[in-house]
């Protein structure tokens, strides 16, 4: 196994890359009691259009990573994930995201034969038509409440309103067309394609032996057998710098307005690394806009807001898609402060010190907690490819000229408003 060393938090993170090219990840803290396993496939709802094993670009719904999410998670015979789980002394669960779809179980007890499982469900599609088509239902059940849900119409049009052309646009659970749509071939295509050990990888974390636990997992791979995966290509998308619509008012069932205020920047504006950019985003908004902010208290005592503004990024690999959040009657006002504080931006260095500070205990921080740590990890191989050592010496690296500097090739302008009231 390679050692993966965090620098200046000095913890170890152990990898190997099986024969079968699934990668494996260990995380041992014997002061921890509990465990969180994921085992991820790079698979998520963006990648609805890549070639076939002849080189052909080829489409497939949107939604079908999703579906695919709820079969894998059916099994034919037996007890089902949820039961055999709760009978071992654990909790499973699932989800999909743009990028990937993860499975995971939480537990103290019976570590090595809950992977095994974890592995052999998820290694082990069954589909009929009759199940496919069952599932159908169930799906659209979920995709109505999610329409019927302020928080989820809001997120849908954000994206929408501030992307064109990139899949990141659509919707992860799909529309009931797209799901009637789909086939047990499709599925089984797709399954075929992401599903392969050389596109997934298990993360291990919590209190046990990373000798032994990497020798469980390989015996259970060894027994299976899986085609070589040739001529996986994804399609890249051209994204337009500017907003796709300026503002947007929706009626729906909410109690009490909600409004997003969306900025789109291109990545390619600026010559740093990506999880540095990121990282310098969340300063900057979180100086303007956070709880400690200058903003927040006016805010506040004015009664333009109740809640402190809250701050979502979505990187679309092209583009970041800033969003500051807020729920209440005041709307209006709190856009039109918005806009003049990005007309008049000023940061204390002090302030920026200490922002960093907190990042740099968080970091420290996510190492007592499983699921904490085990997240980081899948966040950073689905988005970077790999682990990121340096993570505190990227913060400390942070600089005020640079951060000025960021902000400065902004276009605040280039914002896109979505109000939901009833």
């Amino acid at each position: 196994m390679k050692k993966i060393t965090i620098n200046k938090i000095d913890e170890d993170i152990y990898y190997e890359r099986l024969e079968n090219g699934l990668d494996v990840y260990l995380y041992v803290n014997n002061n921890m009691h509990n465990n969180y396993v994921t085992f991820t496939t790079k698979y998520g709802s963006i990648y609805n259009e890549f070639t076939d094993e002849h080189g052909k670009m080829i489409k497939f719904p949107n939604g079908i990573a999703h579906f695919l999410e709820h079969k894998v998670f059916a099994q034919k015979e037996g007890l089902q994930p949820e039961e055999y789980y709760g009978m071992n002394g654990a909790l499973s669960n699932a989800y999909t995201t743009f990028k990937n779809t993860t499975y995971l179980f939480s537990g103290v007890n019976n570590l090595e034969d809950n992977v095994r499982y974890l592995l052999d469900f998820v290694q082990n599609l069954y589909l009929t038509k009759e199940n496919v088509e069952s599932e159908k239902g169930i799906i659209i059940q979920e995709i109505n409440m999610c329409n019927d849900r302020p928080s989820d119409i809001l997120y849908d049009k954000i994206r929408l309103n501030s992307i064109k052309d990139n899949p990141f646009r659509e919707s992860i659970i799909g529309t009931v067309k797209e799901v009637k749509s789909i086939t047990k071939e499709q599925l089984e295509t797709c399954y075929n394609r992401f599903y392969n050990p050389s596109n997934m990888f298990l993360v291990v974390t919590g209190n046990f032996d990373k000798d032994k636990m990497l020798e469980v997992i390989k015996e259970n791979q060894a027994k299976k057998q899986f085609a070589k995966i040739d001529n996986l290509e994804l399609k890249k998308y051209k994204e337009p710098d500017k907003i796709v619509k300026a503002k947007e008012i929706v009626k729906c069932n909410t109690n009490i307005p909600k409004m997003a205020y969306t900025i789109k920047i291109p990545i390619k504006d600026f010559e740093i690394d990506e999880r540095k950019l990121s990282i310098y985003m969340f300063i900057i908004f979180n100086l303007l806009f956070g709880d400690t902010s200058e903003f927040d208290e006016e805010c506040k005592k004015d009664g333009i807001i109740t809640s402190t503004i809250s701050y979502n990024m979505l990187n679309i690999d092209t583009h970041l898609i800033i969003s500051l959040i807020n729920t209440g009657y005041k709307y209006e006002e709190l856009i039109k402060r918005i806009d003049e504080k990005f007309k008049n931006i000023k940061f204390s260095e002090i302030d920026f010190e200490r922002k960093k500070k907190v990042l740099i205990s968080n970091e420290i921080f996510s190492y007592e907690n499983v699921e904490m740590i085990n997240d980081m990890i899948v966040d950073n191989i689905i988005f970077d490819g790999k682990i990121e050592t340096n993570i505190i010496d990227i913060i400390k690296s942070l600089d005020m000229n640079e951060l000025n500097n960021i902000v400065k090739k902004i276009d605040f302008n280039n914002k896109s408003i979505v109000i939901l009231k009833k």
